[in-house]
């Protein structure tokens, strides 16, 4: 099997890492995991420029058809892109417009919604949330409550939904809603694009463990939406739900990608950092652990760029996908805490402190890695999936 890349894609490859050496400062990547640009203000702001720059040079929604503002390039340049971003940890590429809203309105959205829609998001002048979460519909997407009622001229929703990654600066979100109580709980529900300037949308952020404000609450008073920003159709959304799961490979893929970075930085530091006049590399029982982390790595990347093959080659990606999800979720905590062990007290240190060691990064690494398997579905869901699609399991 020939794992190499193209002439082509191999320059792109170069290309997108020039760029980024020239646009991220020069010690770059600091303490950030992969939402610290929702919870930075400064880096945010950062993303702003860095998106700029990136729709200059076409490549937001690289992939997608160019009559709505994309590149028209083939998949394997997006997955090349995103790898490179997501190795560097570098913010602007807005992963809710780019990997779930975007994809989901190309493919259920009317000629309409896909030129109001997308053409923004490839400008980069638009940023997309998505609305599924409620403090009693996690896993269980068809428990949800918010309720949309239909009105002569658009439909009037109330509700809540939680968990909310990036709804503190987007300015629309895909909210998933009950329209029809009286059918079966996957059957009734509808797909809405909202606009989150809409009189009624209150945002409130919450605080994680690791002291960053990355995820939101957001609340529907009364908030009317137009009928024509029902994406699908009415009663239709668990079809969009369900294609939402196979857009969300990326997230596996993402983990893997931070557990580079970070087993990078830990090799470096180990080299670096002298005990009893010797450095910690050459400690047996360290070299052993990074080791076998570096295996594991490994064996991740060649799963991620399976997972990537299969979606160029247009194949299914249901079994794969959650496997990559599932591998990536494990690797990280795994990875997280043979640096924690390693860096002992310091790792418990944010950026903040004086004595931090690699600027707080395994600390942040290391509390989000604990809550991959909550994130975006549960591991339970993935194993699930891999059981009932994969080895032809009863459902229990």
């Amino acid at each position: 099997m020939d794992f190499r890349f193209s002439e082509e894609e191999e320059a792109f490859r170069r290309e997108v890492q020039q760029f980024l050496r020239e646009s991220l400062p020069a010690d770059w990547p600091g303490p950030v995991g992969m939402f610290h640009e929702e919870a930075v203000e400064e880096i945010f702001q950062m993303g702003v420029e860095m998106r700029r720059k990136m729709a200059a040079r076409g490549w937001i929604g690289i992939s997608w058809p160019k009559e709505y503002g994309g590149g028209g390039e083939p998949i394997m340049k997006q997955m090349i892109l995103e790898e490179e971003l997501n190795y560097r940890s570098a913010p602007g590429y807005d992963q809710y417009s780019m990997i779930l809203a975007g994809p989901l309105i190309l493919q259920f959205g009317t000629e309409e919604q896909k030129k109001r829609f997308i053409i923004p998001i490839t400008r980069g002048e638009e940023r997309w949330s998505i609305g599924m979460s409620e403090p009693n519909a996690g896993s269980d997407l068809a428990a949800l409550e918010t309720r949309a009622v239909e009105e002569d001229d658009c439909f009037v929703l109330n509700g809540q939904k939680t968990w909310q990654s990036g709804a503190n600066h987007a300015d629309w979100c895909m909210v998933y809603a009950r329209t029809d109580p009286n059918v079966a709980k996957h059957k009734g529900i509808t797909c809405f694009l909202v606009s989150l300037r809409s009189p009624g949308v209150t945002i409130r952020k919450l605080e994680q463990m690791g002291g960053l404000s990355i995820l939101n609450e957001v609340f529907y008073d009364n908030v009317k939406v137009p009928k024509e920003n029902v994406l699908g159709k009415v009663n239709g959304g668990w079809n969009v739900a369900v294609s939402s799961l196979s857009s969300e490979r990326t997230f596996g893929v993402l983990l893997i990608n931070a557990c580079r970075q970070d087993m990078e930085q830990l090799v470096r530091y180990c080299r670096e950092t002298y005990v009893n006049g010797q450095p910690l590399a050459r400690d047996p029982i360290v070299r052993n652990k990074l080791g076998e982390m570096a295996i594991e790595i490994e064996v991740g990347h060649t799963m991620a760029w399976k997972l990537n093959w299969l979606v160029a080659a247009g194949r299914p990606i249901v079994i794969e996908g959650s496997q990559c999800r599932l591998y990536g979720t494990a690797l990280a905590q795994r990875v997280t805490n043979v640096g924690m062990q390693i860096l002992g007290l310091y790792g418990q240190l944010d950026e903040d402190s004086k004595w931090t060691v690699l600027r707080g990064r395994m600390m942040h690494s290391y509390l989000l890695a604990s809550a991959a398997g909550i994130w975006s579905g549960t591991s339970e869901m993935s194993k699930n999936t891999i059981a009932n699609f994969g080895l032809g399991l009863p459902r229990g």
